[in-house]
């Protein structure tokens, strides 16, 4: 067994962080992203030719909102709808920690699952229930249930700031309202979301994105991840028994890392990686750090992830970065080490992780040949 390092304490990179947060405030703030000329947008879309005009909704949310937010927009299962947010929930203004709508603005529809999560500052979606759109800010992960029901163990005090959203509910195809908006001088919504590839589908505790694309290099396909401000968790699942020959095996290419300092404390936490999830919960994730020394092995620093996910520094620095690299881990062994306790006998996914919502700085990596092996079998995911 490799003899693992537990991560040092977090005083000093705290002090890094907060100094380079200070240093580099109007970057940071200025990484938040903004619709330009937000303000004109509702009236914009209130006085669209009858024909194209949409039910208009504006709301301003509160971090500090007991629940969910009613709009008084009432969809049909099909229509298609536009929502344009603005604005930050901040964790702590001055050293510019925060969330933009992509990360904490959720949408639901008749008080049910599932739960639907903005992709850009404007995003169209086609109503997947029919009933009333409601709204909340949440941070990703902090769910009781599929519903949106808000989980009682984790606070939601502290948070500052609002996002204001306005709701356009198309009266036919989204395309033809972006089109008249954007003869009034305004712009819609991206035309363009990026789809995850094929079998692999977002965590919906964290929500769906666009920083997950299939790709290719040299002919043969791969995954691409760009992060910006934002945080996806990709899953594939597949089961294998969990012996000792188990092995997850890889080739990445990081190109950038989202973080410049060590990634075990919150403020910092912002990594790129490769996981693993077990039958009883439990996910261990491989990932390259900025700094922390190879094989350092410690548990998340985030709540509601503290209790169920373990990481694992396999790459750290500079060195190597922008080419090609293959990993092989026995997971077997690497439970035993990183996580211990009873041995669950599976496991039942991979995960590809990003993350840059706390320092938003810009992340990029590219997977291939991942294979989950077991008992002679090797099973090629990409």
């Amino acid at each position: 067994m490799t003899p693992t390092k537990k991560a040092p304490g977090g005083g000093s990179t705290f002090l890094r962080f907060a100094w380079q947060q200070l240093r580099a405030r109007k970057t940071a703030r200025g990484s938040f992203p903004a619709l330009p000329n937000f303000a004109a947008i509702a009236p914009a879309l209130r006085g669209m030719p009858p024909d194209a005009a949409p039910q208009v909704a504006v709301l301003t949310l509160l971090p500090a909102d007991p629940g969910w937010r009613a709009s008084g927009v009432i969809v049909r299962k099909g229509q298609s709808l536009t929502v344009f947010a603005d604005g930050a929930v901040w964790i702590s203004k001055p050293l510019s920690v925060g969330a933009s709508p992509l990360t904490a603005l959720w949408l639901r529809i008749a008080k049910t699952a599932p739960l639907r999560k903005m992709h850009a500052s404007a995003s169209t979606f086609e109503a997947w229930a029919s009933g009333e759109l409601e709204f909340c800010l949440k941070p990703p992960g902090e769910w009781a249930n599929e519903s949106g029901d808000f989980d009682p163990a984790v606070p939601r005090a502290g948070a500052s700031g609002a996002i204001e959203a306005i709701v356009a509910l198309w009266p036919g195809a989204a395309d033809a309202g972006v089109v008249a908006l954007e003869k009034s001088g305004l712009s819609g919504p991206p035309a363009i979301n990026r789809a995850p590839p094929k079998g692999w589908s977002y965590l919906w505790r964290i929500g769906d994105g666009s920083i997950y694309g299939a790709a290719e290099d040299a002919g043969k396909p791969c995954i691409n991840v760009h992060t910006h401000g934002d945080v996806g968790i990709l899953q594939y699942s597949i089961e294998a028994p969990l012996d000792a020959d188990t092995a997850l095996e890889w080739r990445w290419r990081v190109d950038q890392l989202p973080s410049v300092l060590p990634e075990h404390i919150q403020p910092t936490h912002d990594y790129l990686s490769i996981a693993v999830e077990f039958e009883n919960g439990q996910d261990l994730t491989y990932f390259w750090s900025a700094e922390l020394p190879v094989d350092t092995v410690f548990k998340c620093p985030l709540p509601w992830w503290s209790t169920r996910e373990t990481h694992w520094v396999v790459r750290s620095g500079r060195e190597g970065l922008g080419q090609w690299q293959s990993e092989r881990r026995n997971l077997k062994s690497d439970y035993e080490q990183a996580i211990g306790g009873a041995m669950p006998s599976k496991v039942v996914r991979v995960w590809l992780i990003a993350n840059s919502v706390f320092q938003r700085k810009h992340g990029e990596a590219t997977f291939a040949d991942i294979a989950l092996s077991a008992r002679g079998d090797r099973r090629q995911i990409v």
